[in-house]
Protein backbone atom coordinates (compact mmCIF):
# COMPACT_ATOMS: atom_id res chain seq x y z
CA UNK A 1 0.00 0.00 0.00
CA UNK A 2 1.14 3.49 -0.82
CA UNK A 3 0.16 5.94 1.92
CA UNK A 4 0.12 9.62 0.95
CA UNK A 5 -0.53 11.48 4.18
CA UNK A 6 0.73 13.74 6.94
CA UNK A 7 3.16 12.77 9.66
CA UNK A 8 1.93 12.65 13.27
CA UNK A 9 4.81 12.81 15.74
CA UNK A 10 2.73 10.99 18.39
CA UNK A 11 2.30 8.05 15.97
CA UNK A 12 -1.43 7.98 16.64
CA UNK A 13 -2.69 9.05 13.22
CA UNK A 14 -1.42 9.88 9.74
CA UNK A 15 1.45 8.03 8.08
CA UNK A 16 2.35 6.28 11.32
CA UNK A 17 -1.17 4.87 11.78
CA UNK A 18 -1.15 3.68 8.17
CA UNK A 19 2.14 1.83 8.68
CA UNK A 20 0.84 0.14 11.84
CA UNK A 21 -2.44 -0.80 10.13
CA UNK A 22 -0.60 -2.43 7.25
CA UNK A 23 1.64 -4.39 9.59
CA UNK A 24 -1.38 -5.69 11.51
CA UNK A 25 -3.05 -6.76 8.25
CA UNK A 26 0.06 -8.40 6.78
CA UNK A 27 0.56 -5.70 4.16
CA UNK A 28 3.61 -3.54 3.46
CA UNK A 29 3.29 0.24 3.66
CA UNK A 30 5.23 2.62 1.42
CA UNK A 31 4.90 6.31 2.24
CA UNK A 32 4.80 9.82 0.83
CA UNK A 33 4.75 12.52 3.51
CA UNK A 34 2.65 15.56 2.56
CA UNK A 35 2.78 17.47 5.81
CA UNK A 36 4.82 17.47 9.00
CA UNK A 37 2.91 18.21 12.18
CA UNK A 38 3.91 18.89 15.75
CA UNK A 39 1.08 17.75 17.99
CA UNK A 40 0.04 15.93 21.12
CA UNK A 41 -3.22 14.87 22.76
CA UNK A 42 -4.16 18.50 23.44
CA UNK A 43 -3.40 20.44 20.25
CA UNK A 44 -1.67 20.68 16.88
CA UNK A 45 1.10 23.24 17.38
CA UNK A 46 2.93 23.40 14.04
CA UNK A 47 2.06 22.39 10.46
CA UNK A 48 4.65 22.33 7.68
CA UNK A 49 3.41 21.70 4.14
CA UNK A 50 5.96 19.98 1.91
CA UNK A 51 6.38 21.57 -1.53
CA UNK A 52 4.82 19.62 -4.40
CA UNK A 53 8.26 18.86 -5.87
CA UNK A 54 8.92 16.61 -2.85
CA UNK A 55 5.51 14.94 -3.21
CA UNK A 56 6.30 14.18 -6.84
CA UNK A 57 9.76 12.85 -6.04
CA UNK A 58 8.56 10.58 -3.22
CA UNK A 59 5.75 8.99 -5.24
CA UNK A 60 7.78 8.61 -8.45
CA UNK A 61 10.67 6.98 -6.59
CA UNK A 62 8.23 4.38 -5.26
CA UNK A 63 6.33 3.76 -8.50
CA UNK A 64 9.54 3.10 -10.44
CA UNK A 65 10.56 0.40 -7.97
CA UNK A 66 7.40 -1.21 -6.57
CA UNK A 67 4.14 -2.65 -7.86
CA UNK A 68 1.41 -0.93 -5.89
CA UNK A 69 -1.71 -2.88 -4.89
CA UNK A 70 -3.64 -0.01 -3.28
CA UNK A 71 -3.36 3.63 -2.26
CA UNK A 72 -4.55 5.49 0.81
CA UNK A 73 -4.62 9.29 0.76
CA UNK A 74 -4.86 11.21 4.02
CA UNK A 75 -4.03 14.82 4.79
CA UNK A 76 -3.49 17.02 1.73
CA UNK A 77 -2.42 20.56 2.55
CA UNK A 78 -3.05 22.41 -0.71
CA UNK A 79 -4.63 22.34 -4.15
CA UNK A 80 -1.10 22.25 -5.59
CA UNK A 81 -0.39 19.00 -3.73
CA UNK A 82 -3.73 17.56 -4.92
CA UNK A 83 -2.98 18.35 -8.56
CA UNK A 84 0.48 16.78 -8.30
CA UNK A 85 -0.90 13.63 -6.67
CA UNK A 86 -3.60 13.26 -9.36
CA UNK A 87 -1.14 13.78 -12.18
CA UNK A 88 1.14 11.02 -10.92
CA UNK A 89 -1.48 8.50 -9.81
CA UNK A 90 -3.10 8.57 -13.23
CA UNK A 91 -0.15 6.35 -14.22
CA UNK A 92 -1.90 3.55 -12.29
CA UNK A 93 -4.78 3.73 -14.83
CA UNK A 94 -7.43 3.19 -12.14
CA UNK A 95 -6.29 -0.42 -11.76
CA UNK A 96 -5.88 -0.33 -7.97
CA UNK A 97 -8.23 0.87 -5.22
CA UNK A 98 -7.57 4.41 -3.99
CA UNK A 99 -9.14 5.30 -0.64
CA UNK A 100 -9.29 8.95 0.41
CA UNK A 101 -9.84 10.16 3.97
CA UNK A 102 -10.71 13.85 3.42
CA UNK A 103 -9.38 15.31 6.65
CA UNK A 104 -10.72 18.79 7.44
CA UNK A 105 -9.56 19.22 11.01
CA UNK A 106 -7.90 17.32 13.81
CA UNK A 107 -9.93 15.88 16.65
CA UNK A 108 -8.44 18.68 18.76
CA UNK A 109 -10.25 21.07 16.36
CA UNK A 110 -7.22 22.36 14.44
CA UNK A 111 -8.37 23.14 10.88
CA UNK A 112 -5.92 22.09 8.17
CA UNK A 113 -7.60 24.11 5.41
CA UNK A 114 -10.19 26.80 4.87
CA UNK A 115 -13.54 25.77 3.38
CA UNK A 116 -12.73 26.91 -0.17
CA UNK A 117 -9.37 25.11 -0.43
CA UNK A 118 -10.77 22.02 1.24
CA UNK A 119 -13.54 21.70 -1.34
CA UNK A 120 -11.13 22.36 -4.24
CA UNK A 121 -8.62 19.78 -3.01
CA UNK A 122 -11.09 16.91 -2.98
CA UNK A 123 -12.90 17.95 -6.14
CA UNK A 124 -9.47 17.61 -7.78
CA UNK A 125 -8.81 14.26 -6.10
CA UNK A 126 -12.19 12.93 -7.29
CA UNK A 127 -10.76 12.77 -10.83
CA UNK A 128 -8.75 9.62 -10.01
CA UNK A 129 -11.82 7.52 -9.18
CA UNK A 130 -11.26 7.13 -5.43
CA UNK A 131 -13.42 5.88 -2.58
CA UNK A 132 -14.05 8.65 -0.04
CA UNK A 133 -14.41 8.03 3.70
CA UNK A 134 -15.62 11.35 5.18
CA UNK A 135 -17.40 11.66 8.48
CA UNK A 136 -20.80 13.34 8.30
CA UNK A 137 -19.45 16.82 9.02
CA UNK A 138 -16.77 16.50 6.32
CA UNK A 139 -19.36 15.29 3.81
CA UNK A 140 -21.56 18.31 4.54
CA UNK A 141 -18.64 20.71 4.09
CA UNK A 142 -17.65 19.14 0.78
CA UNK A 143 -21.24 19.37 -0.43
CA UNK A 144 -21.65 22.90 0.98
CA UNK A 145 -24.63 21.77 3.03
CA UNK A 146 -25.56 23.73 6.14
CA UNK A 147 -24.85 22.04 9.46
CA UNK A 148 -28.52 22.05 10.51
CA UNK A 149 -29.82 20.66 7.23
CA UNK A 150 -32.97 18.56 7.20
CA UNK A 151 -31.45 16.19 4.65
CA UNK A 152 -31.04 12.64 5.91
CA UNK A 153 -27.65 10.95 5.78
CA UNK A 154 -29.06 8.63 3.11
CA UNK A 155 -29.84 11.68 0.94
CA UNK A 156 -26.41 13.19 1.66
CA UNK A 157 -24.76 9.91 0.64
CA UNK A 158 -26.58 9.94 -2.70
CA UNK A 159 -25.75 13.61 -3.27
CA UNK A 160 -22.08 12.99 -2.51
CA UNK A 161 -21.83 10.17 -5.03
CA UNK A 162 -23.65 12.26 -7.65
CA UNK A 163 -21.39 15.29 -7.18
CA UNK A 164 -18.02 13.56 -6.88
CA UNK A 165 -18.77 10.60 -9.17
CA UNK A 166 -17.09 8.35 -6.62
CA UNK A 167 -17.94 5.68 -4.09
CA UNK A 168 -18.29 6.92 -0.53
CA UNK A 169 -18.58 5.63 3.03
CA UNK A 170 -19.95 8.28 5.38
CA UNK A 171 -18.68 7.22 8.77
CA UNK A 172 -20.66 7.62 11.98
CA UNK A 173 -23.42 9.42 10.11
CA UNK A 174 -26.27 8.47 12.41
CA UNK A 175 -27.82 10.29 15.34
CA UNK A 176 -28.09 7.47 17.85
CA UNK A 177 -25.80 7.78 20.85
CA UNK A 178 -25.25 4.08 21.44
CA UNK A 179 -24.67 2.99 17.84
CA UNK A 180 -22.22 3.82 15.10
CA UNK A 181 -23.98 4.05 11.73
CA UNK A 182 -21.96 4.09 8.49
CA UNK A 183 -23.58 4.74 5.11
CA UNK A 184 -22.51 3.50 1.69
CA UNK A 185 -24.04 2.90 -1.73
CA UNK A 186 -23.98 -0.65 -3.05
CA UNK A 187 -25.61 -1.46 -6.39
CA UNK A 188 -27.38 1.90 -6.44
CA UNK A 189 -28.91 1.49 -3.00
CA UNK A 190 -27.87 3.24 0.22
CA UNK A 191 -27.00 0.71 2.90
CA UNK A 192 -26.50 1.37 6.60
CA UNK A 193 -24.03 -0.64 8.66
CA UNK A 194 -24.70 -0.53 12.38
CA UNK A 195 -22.35 -1.43 15.24
CA UNK A 196 -22.27 -0.72 18.96
CA UNK A 197 -20.35 2.42 19.91
CA UNK A 198 -17.33 1.99 22.14
CA UNK A 199 -16.96 4.29 25.13
CA UNK A 200 -13.25 5.10 24.87
CA UNK A 201 -10.92 8.08 25.20
CA UNK A 202 -8.44 6.32 22.92
CA UNK A 203 -9.68 7.01 19.39
CA UNK A 204 -6.84 9.11 17.94
CA UNK A 205 -6.11 7.63 14.52
CA UNK A 206 -9.32 5.62 14.20
CA UNK A 207 -10.27 7.35 10.92
CA UNK A 208 -6.81 6.78 9.43
CA UNK A 209 -6.90 3.18 10.58
CA UNK A 210 -10.30 2.55 8.99
CA UNK A 211 -9.40 4.09 5.62
CA UNK A 212 -6.07 2.24 5.44
CA UNK A 213 -7.72 -1.05 6.36
CA UNK A 214 -10.35 -0.42 3.68
CA UNK A 215 -7.66 0.06 1.02
CA UNK A 216 -5.89 -3.15 2.07
CA UNK A 217 -9.09 -5.21 2.20
CA UNK A 218 -10.14 -4.00 -1.25
CA UNK A 219 -6.69 -4.92 -2.58
CA UNK A 220 -7.15 -8.40 -1.13
CA UNK A 221 -10.18 -8.83 -3.38
CA UNK A 222 -13.08 -8.39 -0.97
CA UNK A 223 -16.20 -6.61 -2.23
CA UNK A 224 -16.80 -2.98 -1.29
CA UNK A 225 -19.40 -3.79 1.38
CA UNK A 226 -17.39 -6.69 2.81
CA UNK A 227 -14.25 -4.52 2.91
CA UNK A 228 -16.12 -1.83 4.84
CA UNK A 229 -17.40 -4.41 7.35
CA UNK A 230 -13.96 -5.95 7.84
CA UNK A 231 -12.38 -2.53 8.25
CA UNK A 232 -14.98 -1.48 10.82
CA UNK A 233 -14.35 -4.67 12.81
CA UNK A 234 -10.59 -4.14 12.63
CA UNK A 235 -10.87 -0.52 13.79
CA UNK A 236 -13.12 -1.57 16.65
CA UNK A 237 -10.52 -4.10 17.81
CA UNK A 238 -7.82 -1.43 17.59
CA UNK A 239 -9.82 0.87 19.85
CA UNK A 240 -10.48 -1.92 22.35
CA UNK A 241 -6.76 -2.75 22.40
CA UNK A 242 -5.51 0.81 22.81
CA UNK A 243 -2.46 1.49 24.98
CA UNK A 244 -3.28 3.05 28.32
CA UNK A 245 -1.37 6.33 28.48
CA UNK A 246 -3.88 8.02 30.82
CA UNK A 247 -4.60 10.73 28.25
CA UNK A 248 -7.93 12.43 27.65
CA UNK A 249 -7.41 11.69 23.95
CA UNK A 250 -5.11 8.73 23.35
CA UNK A 251 -4.15 6.68 20.27
CA UNK A 252 -5.74 3.45 19.12
CA UNK A 253 -3.70 0.25 19.34
CA UNK A 254 -2.75 -2.03 16.46
CA UNK A 255 -1.84 -5.27 18.22
CA UNK A 256 -4.82 -7.58 18.07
Amino acid sequence: MLSIAGSDNTCGAGIQADIKTCQALNAYCLTCVTTITSQNSKDVFKILELPSIYIKSQINSILTDYEIDCVKIGLISSVSQAKTICQILRKLNFKVPIVVDPIFKSSTNKKFNNFKNYASIYKTISKINPIFTPNLNEAKILLKIKYNTRLTTEEITKEFMAKFKAKVVITDGGNRLNYCEDFLIEKGKVEKLISNKISSQNTHGSGCTFSSALAVNLAKGFTFKKSVKLSKEFTRKCILNSPKFNLKYGPVGHWL
